[in-house]
């Protein structure tokens, strides 16, 4: 008697487990053969100063959105130094795939403050310093908001088709966009009056305008960068 009470204790958790497997339809996203995390050398066609080889471990993500649909991808990476991740609505496959009509917005936008005195900088407190410091509420200064735009010109992941450096075989990724900035302007705004050095004497500081950004392209200021690699393996030798 022992043994069958045993026996039913283990054959009801397994029949729900059962059940709660048979309920679930798909286990992969509308993009399966696209996503993934892959180590990528990246080459910039006008600046090569800014181009990586593999074994700086650049990586590329790739994977579905929120609405799960198979013609719309994220695409997370690195160039240049600078982070860039956009959202792609996309025609074609695995095997060959670009860009629809328009743009991808680069979710994370560098915005340089370019001053006359001092070239370009980054807009941020650490380097106040190197800004022109405004003298009065209104004023304008110009900026560049880098690699706010991206299109994506072509892409292939080709099954098995690459070897990785440490020799083992895995899919080959092949990307190629082309990233765009915007010029901006900041205007400049009086601080609060808890902020100034000394009593009575007003201080400013830079804002980004709103409203101000316009695209760059016509003054040469396009990249057209390609990203190919491998599907990451795990492997220590591989990055």
């Amino acid at each position: 008697m022992k043994k069958i009470v045993y026996l039913l204790c283990i054959s009801a958790p397994m029949m729900f487990f059962t059940s709660c497997f048979e309920k679930i339809d798909n286990w992969y996203t509308e993009t399966s053969g696209l996503d993934g995390r892959y180590v990528v050398a990246t080459t910039c066609e006008e600046y090569s100063d800014d181009d990586t080889s593999i074994e700086d471990g650049n990586e590329v993500m790739i994977y579905n959105t929120a609405a799960n649909v198979n013609d719309e991808i994220w695409i997370d990476t690195y160039v240049a130094g600078d982070s860039i991740k956009g959202k792609f609505k996309i025609t074609g496959d695995a095997s060959g795939f670009k860009g629809a009509a328009g743009d991808a917005q680069n979710v994370r936008v560098t915005t340089l403050l370019i001053d006359t005195d001092y070239g370009l900088a980054p807009f941020t407190d650490a380097y106040a310093g190197y800004f022109r410091v405004p003298t009065a509420a209104g004023q304008l200064n110009d900026g560049l908001q880098l690699y706010t735009r991206i299109t994506l010109v072509e892409g292939k992941i080709i099954p098995k088709g690459a070897t990785t450096i440490g020799g083992n075989v895995s899919d080959s990724v092949y990307l190629k966009t082309i990233m765009h900035h915007d010029y901006v302007q900041f205007i400049s705004y009086q601080l609060p009056e808890e902020e100034w050095e000394e009593e009575g004497v007003p201080e400013f500081g830079w804002q980004l305008k709103p409203g101000s950004n316009s695209p760059a392209d016509a003054d040469g200021y396009d990249e057209t960068w390609t990203l190919a690699g491998y599907r990451y393996t795990g492997f220590q030798e591989d990055f």
